[in-house]
Protein backbone atom coordinates (compact mmCIF):
# COMPACT_ATOMS: atom_id res chain seq x y z
CA UNK A 1 0.00 0.00 0.00
CA UNK A 2 2.78 2.38 1.01
CA UNK A 3 4.63 1.45 -2.18
CA UNK A 4 1.57 2.23 -4.32
CA UNK A 5 1.09 5.55 -2.55
CA UNK A 6 4.73 6.53 -3.14
CA UNK A 7 4.44 5.55 -6.77
CA UNK A 8 1.34 7.68 -7.25
CA UNK A 9 2.96 10.62 -5.48
CA UNK A 10 6.08 10.41 -7.67
CA UNK A 11 3.94 10.24 -10.80
CA UNK A 12 1.95 13.27 -9.69
CA UNK A 13 5.14 15.26 -9.06
CA UNK A 14 6.45 14.35 -12.52
CA UNK A 15 3.21 15.44 -14.19
CA UNK A 16 3.25 18.72 -12.24
CA UNK A 17 6.85 19.40 -13.22
CA UNK A 18 6.12 18.68 -16.89
CA UNK A 19 3.09 20.94 -16.74
CA UNK A 20 5.14 23.81 -15.29
CA UNK A 21 7.88 23.26 -17.87
CA UNK A 22 5.35 23.39 -20.73
CA UNK A 23 3.66 26.44 -19.20
CA UNK A 24 7.01 28.19 -18.91
CA UNK A 25 7.88 27.23 -22.49
CA UNK A 26 4.52 28.46 -23.82
CA UNK A 27 4.97 31.70 -21.94
CA UNK A 28 8.39 32.24 -23.48
CA UNK A 29 7.05 31.54 -26.97
CA UNK A 30 4.20 33.97 -26.59
CA UNK A 31 6.48 36.85 -25.60
CA UNK A 32 9.36 36.13 -28.01
CA UNK A 33 9.56 38.35 -31.11
CA UNK A 34 8.13 36.91 -34.31
CA UNK A 35 10.97 36.25 -36.73
CA UNK A 36 8.93 34.29 -39.27
CA UNK A 37 8.31 37.41 -41.36
CA UNK A 38 11.96 37.78 -42.31
CA UNK A 39 12.81 37.81 -46.02
CA UNK A 40 14.27 34.62 -47.51
CA UNK A 41 18.04 34.42 -47.36
CA UNK A 42 18.17 33.64 -51.07
CA UNK A 43 15.68 35.21 -53.46
CA UNK A 44 14.72 33.57 -56.74
CA UNK A 45 15.68 36.79 -58.53
CA UNK A 46 17.33 39.27 -56.21
CA UNK A 47 16.72 42.64 -57.92
CA UNK A 48 19.90 43.99 -56.33
CA UNK A 49 21.92 41.53 -58.40
CA UNK A 50 20.08 41.70 -61.74
CA UNK A 51 21.68 43.73 -64.51
CA UNK A 52 25.14 44.88 -65.53
CA UNK A 53 27.69 46.42 -63.18
CA UNK A 54 27.75 50.18 -62.83
CA UNK A 55 30.03 52.00 -65.23
CA UNK A 56 33.01 53.94 -63.91
CA UNK A 57 31.44 57.17 -65.21
CA UNK A 58 28.28 56.52 -63.23
CA UNK A 59 30.20 55.71 -60.05
CA UNK A 60 32.12 58.98 -60.43
CA UNK A 61 28.88 60.95 -60.80
CA UNK A 62 27.32 59.20 -57.81
CA UNK A 63 30.26 60.17 -55.66
CA UNK A 64 29.24 63.78 -56.31
CA UNK A 65 25.64 63.01 -55.31
CA UNK A 66 26.53 61.73 -51.89
CA UNK A 67 29.16 64.37 -51.22
CA UNK A 68 26.87 67.34 -51.83
CA UNK A 69 26.68 69.48 -48.69
CA UNK A 70 24.10 72.23 -49.15
CA UNK A 71 25.26 73.97 -45.99
CA UNK A 72 28.60 74.81 -47.65
CA UNK A 73 27.04 76.94 -50.38
CA UNK A 74 23.43 78.01 -51.06
CA UNK A 75 23.83 76.90 -54.68
CA UNK A 76 24.75 73.32 -53.77
CA UNK A 77 21.95 70.76 -53.98
CA UNK A 78 19.14 69.63 -56.28
CA UNK A 79 17.19 71.94 -58.56
CA UNK A 80 14.06 70.19 -59.78
CA UNK A 81 11.18 70.95 -62.14
CA UNK A 82 9.65 70.51 -65.57
CA UNK A 83 11.91 70.09 -68.58
CA UNK A 84 9.65 69.85 -71.60
CA UNK A 85 7.39 66.87 -70.93
CA UNK A 86 9.81 65.38 -68.39
CA UNK A 87 11.05 66.24 -64.91
CA UNK A 88 14.71 67.15 -64.52
CA UNK A 89 17.11 67.37 -61.61
CA UNK A 90 20.14 69.63 -62.07
CA UNK A 91 22.49 68.89 -59.18
CA UNK A 92 25.18 71.42 -58.30
CA UNK A 93 27.89 69.63 -56.34
CA UNK A 94 30.99 71.84 -56.34
CA UNK A 95 32.22 75.32 -57.19
CA UNK A 96 35.91 76.17 -57.40
CA UNK A 97 36.65 79.76 -58.36
CA UNK A 98 34.61 80.35 -61.50
CA UNK A 99 34.30 76.62 -62.29
CA UNK A 100 31.11 74.71 -61.46
CA UNK A 101 30.52 70.93 -61.40
CA UNK A 102 27.46 68.72 -61.08
CA UNK A 103 25.18 66.39 -63.01
CA UNK A 104 21.75 66.21 -64.61
CA UNK A 105 19.13 63.47 -64.28
CA UNK A 106 16.26 63.33 -66.74
CA UNK A 107 14.29 60.66 -68.62
CA UNK A 108 16.71 57.87 -67.79
CA UNK A 109 19.76 59.98 -68.62
CA UNK A 110 22.40 60.61 -65.97
CA UNK A 111 25.02 63.04 -67.24
CA UNK A 112 27.99 64.80 -65.68
CA UNK A 113 27.93 68.55 -66.34
CA UNK A 114 30.54 71.24 -65.77
CA UNK A 115 31.19 74.81 -66.80
CA UNK A 116 31.67 78.34 -65.51
CA UNK A 117 29.76 80.56 -63.10
CA UNK A 118 29.89 84.21 -62.10
CA UNK A 119 28.08 86.38 -59.59
CA UNK A 120 26.14 89.16 -61.36
CA UNK A 121 24.23 90.67 -58.44
CA UNK A 122 23.24 90.18 -54.84
CA UNK A 123 22.37 86.47 -54.57
CA UNK A 124 22.25 86.24 -58.40
CA UNK A 125 24.55 83.93 -60.37
CA UNK A 126 24.83 83.08 -64.05
CA UNK A 127 26.23 79.79 -65.25
CA UNK A 128 26.93 77.79 -68.38
CA UNK A 129 27.20 74.02 -67.89
CA UNK A 130 27.90 71.48 -70.60
CA UNK A 131 27.26 67.77 -70.91
CA UNK A 132 30.20 65.63 -72.16
CA UNK A 133 29.07 65.43 -75.80
CA UNK A 134 29.48 61.67 -76.28
CA UNK A 135 25.71 61.10 -76.34
CA UNK A 136 23.47 62.19 -79.21
CA UNK A 137 21.17 64.01 -76.79
CA UNK A 138 23.88 65.97 -74.94
CA UNK A 139 23.73 69.72 -74.89
CA UNK A 140 24.45 72.96 -73.04
CA UNK A 141 22.65 74.51 -70.07
CA UNK A 142 22.60 78.26 -69.61
CA UNK A 143 20.85 79.47 -66.48
CA UNK A 144 20.56 82.06 -63.76
CA UNK A 145 20.27 81.19 -60.09
CA UNK A 146 18.45 83.41 -57.61
CA UNK A 147 19.82 82.03 -54.34
CA UNK A 148 17.44 84.13 -52.21
CA UNK A 149 14.36 82.82 -54.02
CA UNK A 150 15.93 79.36 -54.44
CA UNK A 151 15.06 79.41 -58.12
CA UNK A 152 17.08 78.34 -61.14
CA UNK A 153 15.85 79.34 -64.61
CA UNK A 154 17.32 79.13 -68.06
CA UNK A 155 17.53 77.28 -71.35
CA UNK A 156 19.08 74.17 -72.82
CA UNK A 157 19.97 73.39 -76.41
CA UNK A 158 21.39 70.16 -77.89
CA UNK A 159 24.73 70.06 -79.64
CA UNK A 160 23.07 68.18 -82.49
CA UNK A 161 19.57 68.70 -83.86
CA UNK A 162 18.26 65.49 -82.29
CA UNK A 163 15.66 67.14 -80.05
CA UNK A 164 14.29 70.64 -79.56
CA UNK A 165 15.69 73.30 -77.24
CA UNK A 166 13.99 73.77 -73.86
CA UNK A 167 13.42 76.39 -71.19
CA UNK A 168 12.88 75.62 -67.53
CA UNK A 169 12.29 77.05 -64.07
CA UNK A 170 13.58 74.79 -61.28
CA UNK A 171 13.23 75.03 -57.53
CA UNK A 172 15.75 74.00 -54.86
CA UNK A 173 14.49 70.67 -53.53
CA UNK A 174 15.71 68.37 -50.78
CA UNK A 175 15.78 64.62 -51.33
CA UNK A 176 15.36 62.15 -48.48
CA UNK A 177 14.36 58.53 -48.97
CA UNK A 178 10.98 58.03 -47.33
CA UNK A 179 9.43 54.52 -47.43
CA UNK A 180 5.97 55.90 -46.55
CA UNK A 181 5.58 57.96 -49.73
CA UNK A 182 3.24 57.00 -52.55
CA UNK A 183 -0.01 55.11 -52.96
CA UNK A 184 1.43 51.73 -51.93
CA UNK A 185 3.93 52.36 -49.11
CA UNK A 186 3.35 48.84 -47.77
CA UNK A 187 5.62 47.57 -50.55
CA UNK A 188 8.53 49.34 -48.83
CA UNK A 189 7.49 48.82 -45.20
CA UNK A 190 6.00 45.31 -45.01
CA UNK A 191 6.95 41.89 -46.32
CA UNK A 192 4.19 41.03 -48.81
CA UNK A 193 2.99 37.47 -49.31
CA UNK A 194 1.10 35.60 -52.01
CA UNK A 195 -2.41 36.54 -50.75
CA UNK A 196 -1.44 40.22 -50.94
CA UNK A 197 -0.71 40.13 -54.67
CA UNK A 198 -2.28 37.06 -56.29
CA UNK A 199 -5.57 38.79 -57.17
CA UNK A 200 -4.15 42.14 -58.28
CA UNK A 201 -4.45 43.30 -61.87
CA UNK A 202 -1.24 43.30 -63.94
CA UNK A 203 -1.17 47.10 -64.09
CA UNK A 204 -1.55 47.28 -60.30
CA UNK A 205 1.41 44.97 -59.77
CA UNK A 206 3.48 46.99 -62.25
CA UNK A 207 2.70 50.23 -60.43
CA UNK A 208 3.41 48.85 -56.95
CA UNK A 209 6.77 47.50 -58.10
CA UNK A 210 7.82 50.67 -59.88
CA UNK A 211 6.74 52.85 -56.97
CA UNK A 212 9.42 51.13 -54.88
CA UNK A 213 12.03 52.33 -57.37
CA UNK A 214 10.46 55.80 -57.57
CA UNK A 215 10.81 56.28 -53.81
CA UNK A 216 14.57 55.92 -54.28
CA UNK A 217 14.60 58.45 -57.11
CA UNK A 218 15.04 56.04 -59.99
CA UNK A 219 14.92 57.88 -63.35
CA UNK A 220 12.67 55.83 -65.62
CA UNK A 221 13.37 55.19 -69.30
CA UNK A 222 9.88 53.73 -69.80
CA UNK A 223 7.89 56.72 -71.00
CA UNK A 224 4.55 55.50 -69.62
CA UNK A 225 5.93 54.94 -66.13
CA UNK A 226 7.99 58.13 -66.29
CA UNK A 227 4.95 60.26 -67.11
CA UNK A 228 3.10 58.87 -64.10
CA UNK A 229 5.82 59.55 -61.54
CA UNK A 230 6.97 62.86 -63.01
CA UNK A 231 3.53 64.16 -62.00
CA UNK A 232 4.05 63.17 -58.35
CA UNK A 233 5.12 66.09 -56.14
CA UNK A 234 7.24 63.81 -53.97
CA UNK A 235 9.15 62.20 -56.85
CA UNK A 236 12.66 63.44 -57.67
CA UNK A 237 14.78 61.76 -60.37
CA UNK A 238 18.09 61.05 -58.66
CA UNK A 239 19.89 58.25 -60.51
CA UNK A 240 19.56 55.49 -63.10
CA UNK A 241 20.77 52.67 -60.84
CA UNK A 242 19.46 52.46 -57.28
CA UNK A 243 19.75 48.68 -56.84
CA UNK A 244 22.20 48.94 -53.94
CA UNK A 245 19.75 51.16 -52.06
CA UNK A 246 16.90 48.63 -52.01
CA UNK A 247 16.11 47.29 -48.54
CA UNK A 248 15.62 43.60 -47.75
CA UNK A 249 11.86 44.20 -47.58
CA UNK A 250 11.83 45.89 -50.98
CA UNK A 251 14.01 43.24 -52.62
CA UNK A 252 11.72 40.51 -51.30
CA UNK A 253 8.60 42.29 -52.53
CA UNK A 254 10.02 43.09 -55.97
CA UNK A 255 10.95 39.43 -56.38
CA UNK A 256 7.42 38.39 -55.42
CA UNK A 257 5.78 40.95 -57.70
CA UNK A 258 7.98 39.99 -60.65
CA UNK A 259 6.95 36.35 -60.23
CA UNK A 260 3.29 37.34 -60.52
CA UNK A 261 3.89 39.64 -63.47
CA UNK A 262 5.54 36.74 -65.29
CA UNK A 263 2.75 34.36 -64.22
CA UNK A 264 0.05 36.66 -65.55
CA UNK A 265 1.85 37.10 -68.86
CA UNK A 266 2.32 33.37 -69.34
CA UNK A 267 -1.13 32.25 -68.16
CA UNK A 268 -3.17 35.33 -69.01
CA UNK A 269 -6.12 33.44 -70.53
CA UNK A 270 -6.55 31.26 -67.45
CA UNK A 271 -5.72 33.86 -64.80
CA UNK A 272 -8.61 34.79 -62.55
CA UNK A 273 -11.09 32.20 -63.86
Amino acid sequence: MIKNTCTCLALALMLFACSKTKESSDSQLSTAPDTTAKAPVVLAKDPRKIGPEKSKDQITIEQNIYSINASENPLYGYWVGSFGKNKINIAIARIEGDSIFGHSVCAGNFRAIKGTIQKTGEDIYKAVMREPGDDQYDGEFQFEVDAARQELSGSWKPYKKTVGAKTYILLKTDFTYDPTLGDHPEASTTYLDVPDVENLLPEEIEMIRNEIYARHGYSFTNIKIRRIFDEKDWYIPMAIDIRDQLTDIEAHNIDLLLNYEEYQEEYYNDYGR
